[in-house]
């Protein structure tokens, strides 16, 4: 389904084209706030970011939403003569992708199923994205310099992002945060109960390079790693469009979050000395219009629940301010926040960052202010595929993907369990197969390092079969075998053609 647009009047289309871009305001601060003061307009806006963010969602949703009718209009036609010769004609002009000769026969002799026909549609789209994603960067996640900044002047050299799996926060990074995808590492767990052993041996791998290599910085820097968790709420239906993997109680999501980053500071303290001690930072999400729950941590870097800062509060408290005002205010309310609570105030350069982060997300508050009336339309689960493995970088969009990381099938299999409850409503009730796409990222420079991640993806594949065998028979989940040069921006690498084990 196409995202719908909030008609503007013509004066703010106009606005907004012409909006300067954050650089800009920065240097003329007065005058284009006092523009923004009299059209209602947060002064910290990026419209133009927005602008360019809103073209490649509407595009690549659209892409592959089309799948959907081209499966319907071939399906009426499947007995007709020269069928395959249709079959290409249509998807290259309605859909932009090519098929093989070999596919095409296959659609041809097995009566075109469409079942299978709808997976590799599907598959298709989202290879042609990955390429597109790596290769052209069309969300410039990998000018990285700015940001690289600001995380190394708030003291941190490294930034690990655990959000939940669900959907609704995959464009948590480019969208929600305005982070480049390039700089943080981002590995998605149902409830955001990430694996706190898998995380401690990241962080041992990037403390060993700053060691061995000073990349990203030097040891003899006073800088730490800083591991986010992202947990989701929904204000306008809380009961039932709150996280899955909890019951859609708020409450348990963010006590959860917060027990994970807990085992997971107390774990890297426990085995390596206080002297390494890592900055947490517990963020909410309000899926209904991309607001945040900043929870700010105190003097110690220990967050609490009971103190945070509700990012769509603020953005409304700085409307008629000029940018430099709100940008006092937003420090401030970070700063005053622990106060109320009587607890101590987070170091500044902590301060700072949050801060920063508020700044960002207040674009995409307006963007869904703008788009998406201020509510997406869609605020439960509407994913496109499901993504399993490692990696996805490509994937920024909200509610394309359900994603989560899975190292091993013994310990990753309940989240896909929660994916396929999820898309047997989505799609196996209305008739639809379910593809799910599982990425196997391996490093080229190590010898056999490919030929590793290949035989893991496939054994994922056959486990993934195994499990749901009663779907698998059916033809009603598909699956797509890819592997990707992590040391690089190349994109996924096809290695199989969609199986039915």
């Amino acid at each position: 389904m196409k995202a719908k647009s909030r008609k503007v009047p013509m004066f703010r289309r106009k606005i907004c084209v012409r909006w300067p871009s954050y650089d800009v305001l920065s240097q003329d601060v007065n005058s284009a706030s006092l523009v923004q003061n009299e059209l209602g307009f947060n002064p910290l806006v990026q419209f133009k970011q927005n602008e360019m963010l809103r073209a490649y969602e509407v595009r690549i949703k659209s892409a592959f939403d089309e799948v959907k009718s081209v499966v319907q209009e071939l399906f009426v036609q499947r007995t007709r003569s020269g069928f395959a010769c249709k079959i290409q004609d249509v998807v290259r002009t309605r859909l932009g992708i090519t098929f093989s000769q070999e596919v095409l026969n296959k659609f041809e002799q097995n009566n075109f199923d469409s079942d299978s026909f709808y997976c590799e549609c599907i598959f298709a789209q989202f290879m042609a994205m990955s390429k597109e994603f790596f290769e052209q960067d069309p969300l410039k996640g990998q000018n990285r310099a700015k940001a690289e900044n600001m995380f190394r002047k708030a003291g941190f050299h490294a930034v690990g992002i655990a959000p939940c799996a669900d959907g609704r926060l995959a464009h948590l990074i480019s969208y929600v945060l305005r982070l480049p995808y390039s700089l943080v590492r981002r590995k998605a767990h149902a409830g955001a109960l990430f694996d706190v052993s898998e995380s401690v041996r990241n962080w041992v791998f990037i403390e060993h390079s700053r060691f061995r290599e000073s990349v990203p910085n030097s040891i003899d820097e006073p800088t730490r790693y800083l591991k986010i968790a992202v947990y989701h709420y929904s204000k306008s239906d809380p009961s039932h469009q709150g996280c899955a993997a909890h019951g859609s109680d708020d409450t348990k999501a963010a006590e959860a979050a917060l027990s994970k980053l807990n085992d997971f500071r107390q774990a890297i303290e426990n085995r390596f000395g206080c002297g390494s001690t890592v900055q947490t930072l517990l963020i909410g999400m309000n899926t209904d219009d991309d607001s945040l729950k900043m929870y700010i941590p105190d003097k110690e870097g220990k967050v609490c629940l009971d103190r945070f800062i509700e990012t769509n509060a603020l953005f409304h408290q700085t409307t008629k301010m000029t940018a430099e005002q709100a940008k006092v205010q937003i420090q401030q309310a970070v700063m005053q926040c622990n106060a109320r609570s009587g607890s101590s105030p987070a170091l500044e350069s902590m301060n700072e960052l949050i801060a920063w982060f508020i700044e960002n997300n207040f674009s995409q508050i307006e963007y869904v202010n703008q788009y998406e009336k201020g509510c997406y339309s869609d605020i439960g689960h509407a994913e496109r595929f499901i993504g399993i493995g490692s990696g996805f970088e490509e994937v920024q969009l909200r509610n394309l993907t359900y994603y989560s990381y899975l190292d091993t099938v013994e310990e990753g299999f309940n989240d896909v369990d929660v994916g396929i409850k999820i898309f047997t409503g989505l799609n196996i009730n209305k008739g639809l197969p379910i593809p799910i796409i599982i990425r196997c990222d391996y490093d080229g420079r190590v010898p056999g390092s490919k030929e590793r991640a290949e035989s893991k993806a496939k054994r994922i594949e056959g486990a993934v079969h195994s499990r749901y065998t009663d779907l698998s028979e059916a033809g009603k989940l598909q699956t797509l075998c890819t592997l990707r040069d992590n040391t690089g921006h190349q994109p996924a690498e096809r290695i199989s053609l969609a199986c039915q084990l």
